[in-house]
């Protein structure tokens, strides 16, 4: 009888155990989708299928396109505005789609300026 309990607390123990194992955060897997980068192309290089693009803070990104990355817009080309969606997989950012923004345009408008009051 004795040998039947000191079995049923040691499983229980080993199960406790399992539990607190796989709950541990050593053992939980880094993101590897659905990041987003916006920017400007800074080049691009159809040979190595890689583009790099460079953020308003000035960080540069080097991406990978695939057979399977959707582009929307025409073809890629340095300067061209994009928001890409990525996926990392063996240290490589590759691309998932890519769509190309209308260009900014600023224009030059006047501002209308308000008469000086004459009031003395």
């Amino acid at each position: 009888m004795r040998t039947i309990r000191s079995i049923g607390v040691l499983l229980g123990v080993l199960v406790l155990c399992g539990d607190l194992a796989a709950g541990s955060p050593d053992k939980e897997k880094t993101k590897t989708h659905g990041f987003s980068v916006a920017g400007l192309v800074a080049r691009t290089d159809e040979t190595a299928h890689t583009f790099v693009v460079r953020t308003p803070a000035g960080k540069e990104t080097t991406l990978v396109r695939t057979s399977a990355t959707k582009l929307n817009g025409k073809a890629l080309a340095a300067g061209d505005r994009v928001a890409v969606r990525y996926l990392e997989r063996d240290g490589k950012k590759i691309a998932t789609s890519i769509r190309i923004e209308p260009p900014v345009v600023a224009t030059a408008t006047a501002t209308p300026v308000a008469p000086a009051s004459t009031t003395r």
